[in-house]
């Protein structure tokens, strides 16, 4: 099978990811090429596309990012998920014991993928593709994938190390956004948050606006690229977290009207999961493609950390499992399994769900082969139902018919259902409450939880401790105000650019 990203093809025109000081302001690729030359044709664009992507991937070696990390980290932090013991991979953010020197680093790949990003932006707008007037479309879309990916990571950087944008509305200082290659000596220093959005939102309208995306006529004609859909679905999240709510209800509204992809229905979505089922790409509306052995994270993904037959290193709440289990006509139980091999496991949860399978074994037999969900319409109707909520109104009643559509899809329980006589803060805790059930184990609970000001109650006394184990006090029960809803950024950064040390996030 043609392979989709690859990192090996790359190196003769980037860097590889790197953890050292300041790498992500390294603008010379591994082979001495200066940064300004190292793209001159479009084979050379093209190959930068895939080192783009396979930034995001990763690898064995560098998890901290959509490999792995990126997943766990929104999901252990919150109420719905946690490490299933002591010295598991996904602990250190689970506990909330870590200090500036030993914190989870969020930071250095992240930046290499928007440097990447940026010397495919540089090259074309610097106009140093040779062969640039027989390939202008293709560069053009090239160009604005770019756009859309630094988008992204911008997006996720802020959401990390710096307050939510309903907080202070951006006030807080955020994270640098960088657009251009910078100098080894650049000392750049953080942008605040509502700057770093602004930036964020125009990549992406400029990158719709263009008319250059690919406007998939099918769903899964861009499987694992950017096309017009998933950067209108990026917008639509990133708005949400705005607090931009008719923005994001008629960008959500526009995706379901007129994008081609559909809900999986109940018969389709326990296996839609497996991507080779054929109904997998239907709901996708961008995902990241491992296709083998050379482009997978292997036993550090996060296939292999949520499986009962990899590492086992995540598990549900008892919380998240009895709030499930309340409509046991949900399929969204399916997809919660119990330990089945291990009889040390089976004897600790008996018969509870515990495992995530939404990285399934599947008819390829190998968890760490699933591909890595980002963007689902599910998502985009929940963004709907969400922003509609809060809007009321008209709009209110809409959002009522649009979640009810999402559960047509999920339960046949008639009380699931929302009524049109609904108050609109039960209405708003229903979406939430969707909301967990729907996408846990994408990484997303911990920010819907900070945006939205929820208090995280893993628990508050033995009686309700569930499956978790002893954690600190500050950390059984939080919000948004707390020292370690941030992380700090990493001092290998803040040793080099003075800028930053000024700048760490406070308690560190």
């Amino acid at each position: 099978m043609k392979k989709i990203y690859n990192i090996l093809a790359l190196a003769a025109v980037t860097t590889g990811l790197s953890s050292c000081v300041n790498n992500w302001l390294d603008q010379t690729p591994s082979n001495g090429t200066p940064t300004s030359s190292a793209i001159t044709n479009y084979n050379d664009a093209r190959t930068a596309m895939y080192g783009m992507y396979d930034g995001l991937q990763g690898n064995s070696t560098y998890t901290q990012y959509y490999a792995a990390r990126m997943f766990y980290y929104g999901d252990v932090r919150g109420d719905d998920m946690q490490a299933r013991t002591q010295g598991m991979r996904t602990s250190s953010c689970y506990e909330m014991r870590y200090t500036a020197d030993d914190a989870p680093n969020m930071w250095n790949i992240q930046y290499n993928v928007i440097r990447r990003a940026n010397r495919l932006i540089e090259a074309v707008d610097n106009k140093t593709i040779t062969d640039a007037e027989n390939f202008q479309a293709e560069l053009a879309n090239i160009y604005n994938q770019a756009k859309v990916i630094r988008a992204l990571v911008h997006f996720d950087l802020v959401k990390v190390y710096g307050m939510p944008y309903t907080y202070d509305e951006g006030a807080s200082l955020g994270v640098p956004f960088v657009d251009k290659p910078l100098d080894r000596d650049a000392h750049p220093g953080r942008d605040k948050v509502a700057d770093v959005y602004a930036k964020v939102v125009a990549d992406l309208n400029n990158a719709i606006d263009s008319e250059a995306l690919t406007v998939s006529k099918k769903a899964g004609e861009k499987q694992g690229y950017i096309d017009l859909w998933a950067a209108k679905a990026l917008l639509c999240r990133v708005y949400l977290y705005m607090d931009k709510n008719q923005e994001a209800f008629d960008l959500a509204k526009e995706i379901i009207d007129d994008s081609p992809y559909e809900l999986w229905t109940p018969e389709q979505y326990a296996e839609a999961w497996d991507k080779q089922d054929p109904n997998h790409t239907k709901e996708m509306i961008f995902e990241l493609i491992n296709n083998g052995s050379d482009d997978w994270a292997d036993r550090e993904g996060i296939g292999y950390l949520l499986n009962e037959q990899g590492y086992a290193d995540a598990i549900c709440t008892k919380s998240f499992v009895d709030m499930l289990q309340t409509d046991p006509a949900d399929v969204r139980n399916e997809v919660v399994l119990p330990a089945m091999y291990d009889k040390d496991l089976k004897k600790t949860y008996g018969e509870n769900p515990i495992f995530i399978n939404k990285f399934p074994l599947g008819a390829l037999g190998d968890m760490r082969l699933a591909n890595l969900p980002i963007l689902r319409l599910s998502e985009v109707y929940l963004n709907a139902a969400e922003a509609a909520a809060k809007l009321g109104g008209a709009a209110k009643a809409e959002g009522i018919k649009l979640l009810n559509k999402l559960l047509d899809n999920r339960t046949i329980t008639p009380t699931a259902k929302v009524s049109d006589a609904i108050a609109d803060d039960e209405f708003l805790s229903k979406v939430l409450i969707e909301r967990r059930k729907e996408l846990v184990g994408e990484g997303q609970r911990f920010f819907d939880a900070m945006r939205n000001n929820e208090t995280i109650v893993r628990y508050s006394s033995e009686e309700n401790q569930g499956w978790h184990y002893s954690l600190l006090k500050e950390s059984q029960s939080f919000d948004r105000t707390y020292t370690k809803a941030l992380l700090p950024i990493p001092v290998s950064e803040t040793n080099a650019n003075p800028t930053l040390k000024a700048q760490q996030n406070p308690g560190y």
